[in-house]
């Protein structure tokens, strides 16, 4: 694991705990970087609760070490808002290559080599098909994204929003929402940069959109208040390290709000958003 993370940089912090839920809970107190834990002396019940209160109260990236099925693993722990499942035996080379990426995922993909053998209409066939299906995944990645900052438009992350807020009221899972904005025009560049800065602190699970001109909202699901309040301190001060301005040149100001629910005054997605959007004129939003 050290290995691991001499190659991944000095960026991440990392941290194993082999035990039961309470020595884990001691142990894992305070870790903000990388969090690997072996579920082997817990239950299943036990590592999914153990996870969903640990992330309510962290802003780590958790991976869960698995002795079965990788792929099956993986689905269970994003669930659970684990960056995903690691395989024992550990692969040094390729859990470095995980841990580069702020999101968990591997940054390169390697590419498929072709057969020698096999006819090649197969192969051409085959090409035309992953060829159309990339296409309409570009397609559909342009459709939702703002092309200057490569966050989710507002369209596509209200649509986000209602579908999390519905399975947090229902599953009562914790869900965190976090408003950052600013006055001032902004040029390419700076948004990049500011995009940049947000994603830097978020998982694979978290939805991030330019809402408009000044204003850009994040959605945590699995995060609760403590978790929420403190990702929105640290994008703010990764904002301010930059010394961004705007178009005339003068020093941008950041303000930022936050809200978590399951929420008994909070009847709605709508409402949600309220609580975080600045008022207009002295009006709430």
């Amino acid at each position: 694991m050290k290995a691991a993370a001499e190659m991944a940089g000095d960026a991440v912090e990392p941290a194993v705990c082999f035990s039961n839920p309470e020595a884990l809970q001691s142990a894992s107190e305070g870790i903000q970087g990388i969090l690997v834990v072996d579920g082997a002396a817990l239950d299943g019940l036990d590592i999914y609760e153990w996870s969903l209160d640990y992330l309510r109260r962290s802003r780590a990236l958790l991976f869960l070490l698995t002795r079965g099925n990788a792929a099956d693993a993986e689905g269970l722990a994003r669930f659970v808002g684990a960056q995903g499942a690691l395989e024992l035996p550990l692969d040094i080379a390729a859990l470095a290559d995980r841990l580069r990426s702020p999101f968990g995922l591997s940054l390169v993909t390697p590419e498929d080599n072709l057969p020698v053998e096999g006819p090649l209409g197969e192969h051409l066939e085959r090409a035309f098909l992953e060829d159309r299906e990339a296409s309409v995944r570009e397609r559909f990645l342009q459709s939702v994204t703002d092309p200057e900052t490569h966050l989710f438009t507002a369209p596509f992350w209200e649509h986000r929003l209602d579908e999390e807020f519905k399975r947090s009221s229902r599953f009562r899972y914790p869900l965190g929402l976090v408003r950052f904005s600013h006055e001032g025009a902004l040029d390419p560049a700076t948004l990049l940069k500011v995009s940049g800065v947000i994603l830097l602190d978020t998982r694979d699970v978290d939805i991030v959109a330019r809402y408009d001109t000044q204003v850009f909202l994040a959605l945590l699901p699995h995060t609760g208040p403590a978790g929420t309040q403190r990702f929105g301190e640290r994008v703010i001060q990764g904002l301010a390290s930059e010394k961004l301005a705007d178009i005339l040149g003068e020093n941008l100001e950041w303000d930022f709000a936050f809200a978590a629910c399951p929420d008994s005054e909070i009847r709605s997605a709508k409402e949600f958003l309220d609580k975080v959007m600045p008022s207009r004129d002295g009006l709430p939003a």
